[in-house]
């Protein structure tokens, strides 16, 4: 079965030459124009969608994503022996236009992705104030943060520079504890018993004193030995010495970023372990 072979939307071909549509080069035309004249994508993709003009003929779907490929397509301006739909000027307004705001983002969007209120874990929105100043507001709970890129970023390489040097940091607490675990209760037991009876083999006596201790030990070591934290400590132990933030191990290692209303930050590591301290959104209710 041939497949079927798509041209850009706005273009078709006819008797082996590429023309124009000239319905989807109107939309296409205003899509170009709204755009520079500052609508969204989002509001691109309803305009589409309005026209009733399918994006494909499989798929009359609108997104911003299928938007953003539109206007970064150089064939609308004629590149490529496509016969241009929008002029020079307006290809090159957009192309700068697409730069500018890709700029204007966060410049830290690894960091925002996993950056949540350290009051109460709700993900937090961005909000720009006057340069270079930006506002962390949570929706949850309210509170808002202000401070910069730079600084947010300083504060991540410093928390994640310290857990490096630092592996104790990481380590989780005994999930159990001796009096959780019925074998040393009952070890324990028998020694008290073996021990109120006037006549007592010492070597029996012994042996439990070490099965109980040994017992012990097992238990309250559980939770300092899972795969999980012997892994981070394996990836901080390599980036020990390092003195700039790495942001393959950043992806690795941290789960997620909590913003403190003085703008410090904790980081929540993929063993749960809270660096920094434990904020309110960490305690027990």
């Amino acid at each position: 079965m041939k497949k079927s072979r798509y041209f850009p939307f706005g273009y078709s071909m006819d008797e082996g030459k590429i023309v124009i549509l000239p319905q989807e080069s109107e939309l296409l035309q205003k899509l170009f124009s709204h755009y520079l004249n500052g609508a969204s994508l989002q509001q691109l993709a309803d305009l589409a969608a309005q026209s009733g003009l399918r994006f494909r003929e499989d798929s009359e779907h609108w997104n911003k994503n299928r938007i953003a490929r539109i206007l970064d397509d150089g064939r609308y301006g004629g590149d490529k022996n496509f016969p241009p739909i929008i002029s020079a000027a307006t290809r090159q307004a957009a192309a700068a236009m697409r730069r500018q705001k890709a700029a204007a983002q966060s410049p830290i969007l690894f960091i925002q992705r996993k950056l949540v209120c350290g009051n109460c874990g709700e993900k937090l929105r961005r909000m720009k104030q006057r340069p270079p100043r930006i506002r962390w507001d949570c929706k949850k709970c309210g509170r808002r943060t202000g401070t910069t890129d730079s600084a947010l970023f300083q504060a991540v390489t410093d928390q994640l520079l310290a857990v490096c040097r630092s592996l104790q940091a990481i380590e989780k607490e005994p999930t159990l504890s001796p009096a959780g675990s019925s074998e040393f209760t009952r070890l324990e037991n028998e020694i008290n018993q073996a021990m109120d009876r006037r006549e007592t083999d010492p070597n029996e006596l012994l042996a439990l004193i070490f099965a109980c201790a040994a017992e012990k030990y097992q238990v309250c070591s559980l939770g300092k030995t899972d795969p999980q934290t012997l892994m981070l400590k394996k990836l901080f132990r390599e980036h020990c010495k390092d003195t700039k933030l790495d942001r393959d191990l950043f992806e690795k290692t941290v789960k997620q970023v909590l913003l403190q209303p003085d703008a410090s930050v904790w980081l929540r590591l993929q063993n749960g372990v809270v660096t920094g301290g434990e904020p309110p959104c960490c305690k027990k209710q």
